[in-house]
């Protein structure tokens, strides 16, 4: 039988359990979040922890059972027992042999980017340094922790700090300082060491998904059920606890800078988060769809557009629209107005416009090649897309 056919109609049940039913309970219910937290996480461990646990106890009570078996009843016990412990080892020797594979992106050594890798290290002491085994530049905009299990279980990982080239492009050094803050302070899980560990292990359900979907084991396919279920059910649940760790890493970042230049961040990061979304990366890719070979290369124009864009119009027009976003929005991310009452401000500042940028105060001499080898990753997978 094929279970496949029947997973669209299981996402149908799961999918009433939207993440805006979790975020009323959890207003009713402050705690709720935390407690659904633990309670889910626990059953995905508990569904993986099954397998070994009925490879290694069960031997014993079939040997009991075949030592004391007298009727039929017993041995069909027997045979019952025995076939648990072949599917509990296969399975366990199914998840032992997941391979999980590491964010990829341009690696960060002190010897290249010693600027950078200073002010990491320095971060890393600010917050009782917390663990990061790989460092890498990526071309989306985004600074973010991804934890890559080392093996089939989720407690031993490697954590890969990803930093977007396009945030070293468009945030000043002092921007981008505090952003790089929230996400070192938010693994060093000093203000909430559950939460943020149940945080983290959303993004390591997905590689278990993700895994589960490439692996060639027929027992493996079979976990790959689970977690098509398990993963959206586990993201939409935890969805108020996600946004609370949001604003916790933005307390990390006030650990370090003042409240003011936070708030002026937070507006910054927003203004041009949308900037690019909605005007530049459309541009560059309705531009590159008309040439063969495209002379408007992002990565070497970005800073050089988001200077000239970000008037104090597009500003105002921009943070007028995050304004009335809900303060309860059901995303991933806060809503501006969350973020801000969070610091304990009613009002967004404008933020100070941009003169240097953090690439070019933390990379240096090299930005120019790093520039040129994305725009040339950039171009290669613009030529292989279909006009």
């Amino acid at each position: 039988m094929d279970i496949s056919r029947y997973l669209p109609f299981m996402s149908k049940w799961a999918n009433p359990l939207k993440a805006t039913f979790f975020f009323k309970l959890n207003e009713k219910y402050p705690r709720f979040g935390f407690t659904i937290g633990i309670l889910i996480a626990s059953i995905g461990i508990l569904f993986l922890l099954m397998f070994p646990f009925l490879a290694l106890a069960l031997p014993f009570d079939l040997y009991d059972t075949v030592i004391h078996a007298k009727e039929l009843k017993d041995w069909i016990n027997a045979v019952i027992q025995l076939v648990l412990i072949g599917l509990g080892g296969a399975f366990s020797w199914a998840i032992y042999k997941l391979k999980f594979t590491l964010p990829s992106g341009l690696d960060i050594t002190r010897e290249k980017f010693p600027h950078l890798f200073e002010l990491i290290e320095e971060l890393q002491g600010e917050f009782g340094n917390p663990k990061i085994d790989r460092i890498i530049i990526r071309d989306k905009y985004e600074i973010l922790v991804i934890k890559t299990p080392r093996s089939g279980m989720p407690f031993i990982n490697t954590r890969t700090l990803i930093i977007g080239l396009p945030v070293l492009l468009t945030m000043s050094p002092l921007y981008f300082h505090a952003l790089l803050a929230r996400r070192i302070g938010q693994l060093s899980t000093q203000h909430t060491p559950i939460s943020t560990r149940l945080y983290f292990l959303n993004n390591i359900w997905l590689q278990f998904k993700i895994s589960c979907h490439h692996s060639k084991n027929i027992f493996t396919k079979i976990l790959r059920y689970f977690f098509q279920l398990y993963n959206p059910l586990y993201q939409n649940m935890l969805m108020p606890l996600f946004q609370e760790e949001e604003l916790e890493a933005d307390s990390y970042g006030m650990d370090l800078i003042n409240h003011t230049d936070m708030n002026e961040c937070i507006v910054y990061e927003e203004v041009v988060t949308q900037f690019l979304k909605n005007k530049f990366w459309p541009k560059i890719y309705h531009m590159a769809k008309r040439s063969k070979t495209p002379e408007f290369l992002p990565y070497s124009q970005i800073t050089k557009v988001v200077k000239a864009g970000v008037t104090n119009d597009e500003i105002s027009e921009t943070i007028q629209a995050a304004l009335k976003v809900e303060m309860h929005n059901p995303a991933p991310t806060p809503s501006l107005t969350k973020r801000l009452n969070h610091l304990g401000h009613a009002k967004p500042l404008p933020p100070k416009r941009l003169s240097q940028t953090a690439a070019e105060y933390y990379l240096g001499n090299n930005l120019g090649k790093i520039i040129q080898l994305f725009d040339k990753r950039w171009l290669s997978k613009i030529k292989k897309q279909p006009k």
